[in-house]
């Protein structure tokens, strides 16, 4: 994918990228890959492809969302996708969540070089969610857990109204099915799915928009640990 296609593509999907914040997109995209010459950031190496089904796929976020001034908490954010990338193409109040210190310091460094506005947290998610209940305007993951596992991290560190986005590929159906108890128990449920493709590639890309009816129990989010193994 080339800055044209990015720009254009991005256009039709309602998302506006200046010429100054395709510039830092393509500054940090550049910094990421060579930082993963030193230790694993992303297994993608190609700036092409990277660009496309990296920051392309995070950007698309943006469409038919109204996020302005919305506070968003990115949970196991990974290199910054999609946290950095908000954080350039938007003015609001994106954190950061990763339990990999590393990475979270990989972030922090760039972001504090180049006046990019945002809060950085090495924390796991459970815990996070715990002590910052019900802070978050929108909660986004992306490439972090099955849907049933995100829902219970991410729910209960929304606003009651709030929506938990959750980036997910072609076979979403079966774990929609499998988190039916979890948004029941939760007080939750599923608004809408945004699907996309991705231009060059052709990858298919859905957005699950769960949006939060009541306050969450204070019992929830349990451990990690019981949370993979047992189902609510």
């Amino acid at each position: 994918m080339e800055k044209n296609s990015f720009i254009n593509e991005l256009k039709i999907r309602c998302v506006d990228v200046s010429d100054e914040q395709y510039a830092l997109l393509e500054k940090f995209m550049k910094h990421v890959l060579l930082t993963n010459e030193k230790f694993n950031l992303t297994a993608i190496k190609n700036e092409s492809e990277f660009l496309e089904k990296m920051v392309f796929d995070s950007a698309i976020l943006l469409n038919d969302q109204d996020l302005k001034n919305a506070s968003i908490l990115d949970m196991g954010t990974g290199a910054g996708f999609p946290s950095v990338v908000l954080a350039i193409l938007s003015n609001n109040k994106i954190t950061a969540l990763d339990s990999t210190k590393k990475k979270i310091d990989f972030i922090d460094e760039f972001c504090k070089e180049n006046g990019i506005k945002i809060d950085c947290v090495n924390a796991r998610a459970e815990d996070f969610s715990s002590s910052y209940r019900e802070e978050y305007d929108y909660v986004t993951a992306r490439a972090m857990a099955e849907l049933r596992i995100l829902v219970e991290l991410g729910v209960p560190a929304l606003k009651v109204g709030g929506k938990l986005l959750a980036y997910k590929g072609p076979n979403y159906e079966e774990e929609v099915e499998r988190s039916r108890g979890t948004m029941c128990k939760l007080g939750c449920h599923i608004e809408k799915v945004y699907s996309d493709v991705l231009p060059e590639t052709g990858e298919e890309r859905n957005i699950i928009y769960i949006v939060k009816d009541r306050a969450t129990d204070n019992k929830f989010p349990r451990e990690y640990k019981i949370i993979k193994e047992k189902s609510l």
